[in-house]
């Protein structure tokens, strides 16, 4: 095999959005440019959400570096810009273009007919390595779609990788310096704040959640190799805090306990967060008091919805009481709570909404975040969007949850305005109801980050409150 000189790129996003760029590293980026490395290519890793650059720069850089693949990671806000970021680099002369995500994991078609040359379905780890040790023989490689006579061919999926232990730590020290990811400043973080993935795969079926990137099968890694990476981060980087990205860190209780036991014993219990969220029904007090006895001090919970009836229509199996448990629960042991809320989504009405709302202000999670309901490719929701409703935006740079943006409406449920309006009364009733006001009076935190609470005000709440402008 011949070792290639391979860039990976992090594309930026349209326009600036508060939910993408720069808040957290791009892991699966870091674990592709790992795993490379070790196949011995030489690699270098751009990221733009740090470091922008314009399509002339960032073509004279692929022209100055004159790599053999150009690799790019996308969401759906990021999609256009990294198959416009692909054409210069093929204009500055690189042979070989490549893209993965889950946006390109569901619409591999959209990608190749703009231009790219290979499309990476599901987890790009091995994927990425079969391309790079054989660049131009496609065939007999899994979990990959590319232009054949002028035809999209879609070789069958990869099986998902059965042992995350066996992959190397993400390349991190590839990457611009820690301290620039400013994690979720809007709640307050000790920086530099890194983050971590324990394991992959949801084995619950939220309809409004893609589920073809890491599958449904929980796939979890041993307690030893998370904490050997967690000590790697705080004495190799000078992490302060770090955060669980996984969609279900708390599925086994057995290995949480065996993590926190760990961290404990290694002396490694800096601040840490679940900011993905946790399932109400995995936290339990024995389970949460643990965690936080390792440092863990915030924990997200995704809620969704304030109707029992509207949470058995979306697959969430979860009951409003274990909700209620699970915020009380962490409470109890010191642990700060943020509640994910949903509105507009196709099985929401009026009426439905409002108690989301209401459930929202009774629960009184430390922090609420209402999004709009949002119809990702490749989730249920936007197929039920696009068949039984009506889509509104077309523009994928637009289609990011912490954005105020309706993207379809129920003819005969809601229209725009009523989605907007709930949206807007969501963040006033819950966030200017005098239980919350005077918990954040009385909270330490407030004031330690009230720079960045200001911050958050100005870029996110301020539209959705009172004394925001319509």
């Amino acid at each position: 095999m011949t070792p290639l000189k391979i860039m990976l790129v992090n594309p930026p996003t349209e326009r600036q959005l508060f939910g993408t760029g720069g808040l957290f590293l791009p892991i699966g980026l870091g674990y592709i440019a790992s795993v490379l490395m070790r196949e011995g290519h030489n690699v270098e890793v751009v990221d733009l959400t740090i470091h922008p650059k314009g399509m002339e720069d960032f073509k004279l850089m692929v022209k100055a570096a004159k790599p053999d693949m150009v690799g790019f990671t996308a969401v759906t806000p990021t999609v256009n810009m990294a198959i416009q970021y692909a054409a210069m680099a093929k204009e500055a002369g690189c042979g070989l273009t490549v893209i993965g995500g889950p946006h390109v994991t569901a619409l591999p078609d959209e990608a190749l007919l703009k231009g790219i040359d290979v499309v990476v379905r599901g987890e790009g780890e091995l994927t990425m390595t079969d391309i790079a040790a054989n660049p131009g023989g496609y065939e007999g490689i899994k979990g990959i779609s590319y232009m054949k006579d002028g035809k999209v061919v879609h070789n069958p999926d990869r099986e998902f990788i059965e042992d995350l232990d066996s992959l190397p730590f993400p390349a991190r020290q590839l990457f611009p310096d820690m301290r620039l990811y400013k994690g979720q400043p809007v709640l307050g973080n000790r920086t530099p704040v890194g983050n971590i993935s324990t394991s992959r795969g949801c084995p619950y079926g939220c309809r409004f959640c893609f589920k073809a990137l890491f599958g449904r099968r929980f796939r979890a890694r041993k307690a030893e190799g998370i904490v050997e990476e967690w000590a790697h981060m705080v004495k190799d980087f000078g992490v302060k805090e770090i955060t669980i990205s996984d969609d279900a860190f708390t599925t086994d209780a057995k290995r949480v306990h065996e993590v926190c036991d760990l961290l404990i014993k290694k002396k490694l219990t800096i601040p840490w967060t679940c900011s993905n969220g946790i399932r109400v029904n995995t936290a339990t007090v024995d389970v949460l008091k643990h965690m936080k006895e390792a440092g863990c001090y915030r924990v997200a919970f995704g809620i969704e919805n304030g109707d029992q009836e509207v949470l058995q229509a979306i697959g969430k199996k979860i009951t409003l009481k274990q909700v209620d448990d699970a915020v009380k629960n962490a409470r109890s042991v010191g642990i700060k709570t943020t509640g994910f809320f949903m509105l507009g989504g196709p099985w929401d009405d009026m009426r439905s909404m409002q108690k989301t709302i209401d459930f929202a202000v009774k629960v009184q999670p430390d922090y609420a975040q209402f999004s709009i309901a949002t119809p990702y490719p490749g989730s249920e929701l936007y197929d039920i969007a696009r068949t039984e409703g009506e889509l509104l935006v077309s523009e994928w740079g637009r289609y990011d949850i912490y954005e105020t943006e309706v993207y379809f409406v129920m003819p005969g449920r809601f229209t725009r305005e009523e989605v907007l309006a709930m949206h807007k009364k969501a963040y006033r009733s819950f966030y200017l109801n005098p239980t919350t006001v005077m918990r954040k009076l009385t909270t330490f935190d407030t004031y330690r980050y009230l720079g960045r609470s200001i911050g958050g005000l100005r870029k996110f709440l301020l539209p959705q409150w009172p004394f925001g402008s319509d």
